[in-house]
C-alpha cells in the first residue's frame, strides 16, 4: 500500500474538486474537505493539516507538520510551495482579554478577525515560517526560516525575521524556464 490516497481513496474524501497526480499523504488530517480545491501536480506530506476554505494551485509541495487554517481563505497560485513545520492563518482571536478565545465558545463571545492569505506564483514559505492573516505574499517572495510574515510581502524578495523584513531582491529567472517549457 502507498502511503499517499489512491485516486479513488481521494474522490471518497469529499474534496470540492481536485487534479490530476495528487498526491495527499494518508497521516494528513484534512477537515471541510468540501472547501478545499486542488489543481495538478500537488504533494501534501505526513502530519499536514487542511481545514477551511483553501484553493491550491497546480505545481505546488507542501511540506511534513505545516498546517493551513482557512477559515476566511487560503489560496496558494500556480508553482507555490511550503516547508516544513510552517503555518498559515486566515483567522486569529482577539487575545486583549475582551473575549474568549477558540472555537468551542459561542460566536458572540469570540471576536475572530482575519482575511485571505495569498501566495502568488512562485513564492515559497522557509521551514517554520509563520504566517498572519490578510497578508499577500507577493510572486517570486521567499521567506528563510522562521520567519513572521505580518505584513505583506513585495515581489521577488527575499524575507526573513520576527517581524519579517526585506533581506534582498532575488532574481526572476524562473519565470524565463517556464515560458520556455510551455
Amino acid at each position: 500500500m502507498s502511503s499517499f490516497y489512491s485516486v479513488d481513496e481521494l474522490n471518497t474524501l469529499g474534496l470540492k474538486s481536485f487534479g490530476e497526480n495528487v498526491l495527499i499523504s494518508r497521516k494528513c488530517s484534512v477537515y471541510s474537505p468540501e472547501k478545499i480545491s486542488i489543481g495538478n501536480n500537488v504533494r501534501i506530506d505526513d502530519f499536514c493539516i487542511l481545514s477551511g476554505n483553501i484553493s491550491l494551485g497546480s505545481n505546488i509541495h507542501i511540506s511534513a507538520y505545516s498546517a493551513l487554517y482557512g477559515a476566511m481563505g487560503i489560496i496558494m497560485e500556480d508553482y507555490t510551495g511550503i516547508s516544513p513545520r510552517t503555518s498559515i492563518f486566515s483567522a486569529m482571536d482577539d487575545f486583549s482579554g475582551e473575549y474568549l478565545i477558540g472555537p468551542i465558545h459561542p460566536h458572540e463571545f469570540t471576536n475572530v478577525q482575519g482575511g485571505t492569505v495569498i501566495l502568488r506564483k512562485f513564492s515559497q514559505l522557509g521551514a517554520g515560517t509563520i504566517v498572519f492573516p490578510s497578508v499577500e505574499i507577493c510572486e517570486g517572495a521567499v521567506t528563510g526560516a522562521m520567519t513572521l510574515v505580518n505584513k505583506s510581502l513585495s515581489p521577488w524578495t527575499v524575507n526573513v525575521g520576527i517581524p519579517v523584513y526585506k533581506l534582498k531582491n532575488r532574481k526572476d529567472d524562473v519565470k524565463c524556464i517556464m515560458m520556455k517549457n510551455l
